[in-house]
C-alpha cells in the first residue's frame, strides 16, 4: 500500500486520500435542516475534525461508519478558527486487512517500550524496604497481564501522555523527579514515595480502553482508576503474610489523595509529606507534557497555539534559546 501523509504534516489547501481511524462519529442537523456527519479522525501523528455535508457521499453501509472503524476518506484540508480540519468529499468503511499496518494509526510513546520496562524493573529492584518491594513485585512483576497492560496503556484519554505506552512513560518521568526531590528533602521516605508514584495511576490499565481509539471502560466509568487501584493494593497486601497495616494505610493514602483536591476526584486531601509530593509531581508532569505537546502539534505560523482545552489557555510558542 502506498505511503500516505501523516495528519500532522498536512496544511491548508492540501488534498488527502487515504485511511484514517474514526475516533468519534456524530450525525448532526444543520440550521437549514439537512443532516451532516461530524467526525474526529486520527492516525499516529494526531487527529482532526472532519465534516461530510452530504450523506449521499458515503459509499456502502452508513451504519458501518462508527467509532473505532477505519474509514477510507477523500477531502480537502482547511483551517477554521486556527484549527486544521478536513472537508470530506466522500468516505467509506474500510476493513482492517486493506488498511495494512494498524500501528500507523495509534500514537505511541517516543520512548522505547523495552527500555522503559527495564527501567521500571530497576526501580522496583532498588527499593530497600522489603515489604514495599514485595508488594510492587506482586503488582508489577508477577501479574503478567497487568504488567503488559501497564506497558501498553495511555496515561489519559485526552489530557496528557495520550499514546500507547504513555502510562509507563508518565510514571517513570514522575519517578525521576521524585528521586531528585527525595535527595533534596532527606526527611522524605524515598521507598514510600517511589511506591506511591508507581501505584498512583495503575488503575488506568483497567479504567481506559485503548484497543482502537482511547476511551473509558464500563468499570472505568463506574468506578474510576483510584478506587480500582486502591482495591488492588489492599488485595495484594492481604496476600503477603504479615504485611504491616500502617504501611498499607500510607500507600492507600498516597493513591487516594494524588489528585490533590476533592473536586478533582480524590476522596481525601494529601495529609503526609510523601502524598503531597506525589500529587504535585504528578500534576506538574502531566501539565508540562500537555504544554509541550500542544506546541509541537501546532503547525500555525503565529506565536500562539489555539486555545487548549486540556490547559485551559493558549500557549506561547516563542522560546528563548538555551545556552549549551
Amino acid at each position: 500500500m502506498a505511503e500516505q501523509a501523516a495528519l500532522r504534516t498536512l496544511k491548508e489547501g492540501d488534498s488527502f486520500n487515504g485511511f484514517l481511524l474514526a475516533q468519534e462519529v456524530a450525525f448532526k442537523t444543520s440550521a437549514k435542516g439537512s443532516e451532516y456527519l461530524e467526525l474526529k479522525l486520527g492516525d499516529a501523528s494526531g487527529d482532526l475534525k472532519g465534516f461530510l455535508w452530504d450523506l449521499r457521499a458515503v459509499e456502502g453501509d452508513l451504519d458501518l461508519v462508527a467509532p473505532d472503524a477505519f474509514l477510507k476518506v477523500k477531502g480537502q484540508i482547511s483551517n477554521y478558527n486556527g484549527r486544521t480540519q478536513i472537508r470530506l468529499d466522500k468516505l467509506r468503511f474500510a476493513r482492517d486487512e486493506e488498511v495494512g499496518d494498524l500501528a500507523r494509526f495509534f500514537p505511541v510513546s517516543r520512548r522505547d517500550a523495552e527500555e522503559m520496562a527495564q527501567e521500571l524493573d530497576g526501580l522496583i529492584a532498588g527499593v530497600k524496604d522489603p515489604w514495599i518491594r514485595r508488594l510492587l513485585e506482586a503488582l508489577f512483576v508477577e501479574d503478567a497481564s497487568r504488567r503488559e497492560a501497564f506497558r501498553r496503556a495511555p496515561a489519559a484519554k485526552s489530557m496528557h501522555h495520550v499514546c500507547l505506552g504513555g502510562l509507563i512513560e508518565h510514571t517513570l518521568s514522575v519517578a525521576g523527579m521524585a528521586d531528585r526531590a527525595c535527595a533534596h528533602y532527606p526527611d522524605l521516605n524515598r521507598d514510600l514515595v517511589l511506591a506511591g508514584v508507581l501505584l498512583h495511576d495503575l488503575g488506568k490499565t483497567a479504567e481506559l480502553t485503548y484497543q482502537r481509539s482511547f476511551g473509558y471502560s464500563d468499570a472505568g466509568n463506574l468506578l474510576g482508576h483510584i478506587s480500582m487501584e486502591a482495591e488492588w493494593i489492599s488485595r495484594a497486601a492481604s496476600g503477603i503474610p504479615g504485611f504491616p497495616e500502617e504501611l498499607r494505610l500510607h500507600l492507600l493514602h498516597i493513591v487516594l489523595s494524588h489528585h490533590g483536591r476533592l473536586e478533582y476526584g480524590s476522596p481525601v486531601l494529601p495529609k503526609t509529606p510523601e502524598a503531597l509530593l506525589v500529587h504535585y509531581l504528578d500534576d506538574l508532569d502531566g501539565k508540562l507534557e500537555a504544554m509541550f505537546r500542544g506546541m509541537r502539534e501546532d503547525a500555525g505560523e503565529g506565536s500562539w497555539t489555539p486555545f487548549s482545552r486540556s490547559m485551559d489557555r493558549m500557549i506561547y510558542k516563542s522560546r528563548w534559546p538555551k545556552v549549551d
